[in-house]
């Protein structure tokens, strides 16, 4: 599981970021609110928190930045809705984003489901071999 370039939410993310950009790149209209960049910046944290979650070192740093990409995620939902409604790019590419977003949200909402199960599982197995094994307290023989 600390691999994570074998993670599908990593590469749905990358491949939600470079649509992002390249639609950002492409768009001739007028963004006052630059709403373009915000969507950029939201699509790409999504991204580094999952990438950066994976690599933490304990259970609550991946939970943390897990949970910070999954805010970013919702962000990044938020920005192509309002991207929509102001006429930012095309109803097909709309829908796409859209769809894609919400994927992402929910395989990273699964993925943190996950972290904590088998975060819960590990503790109770700690805390059952901290007991000891009945033939961990046996004295050996001479």
């Amino acid at each position: 599981m600390d691999d994570m370039h074998g993670l599908r939410v990593l590469h749905s993310a990358r491949e939600l970021e470079r649509a992002v950009v390249e639609i950002a790149r492409k768009n001739r209209v007028p963004d006052p609110a630059r709403l373009m960049s915000q969507l950029c910046r939201a699509a790409n944290s999504v991204e580094a928190n999952i990438a950066e979650g994976m690599g933490a070192a304990t259970v609550k740093e991946r939970l943390q930045f897990l949970r910070r990409a999954h805010r970013s995620g919702s962000e990044t939902s938020y920005h192509i809705r309002s991207g929509w409604d102001c006429g930012l790019f095309p109803k097909t590419m709309f829908w796409w984003l859209r769809d894609r977003s919400a994927v992402n949200l929910r395989m990273i909402k699964g993925l943190i489901v996950d972290v904590e199960r088998r975060a819960k599982k590990e503790e109770a197995q700690g805390k059952r071999r901290s007991y000891g094994s009945p033939r961990s307290k046996r004295k050996k023989r001479p």
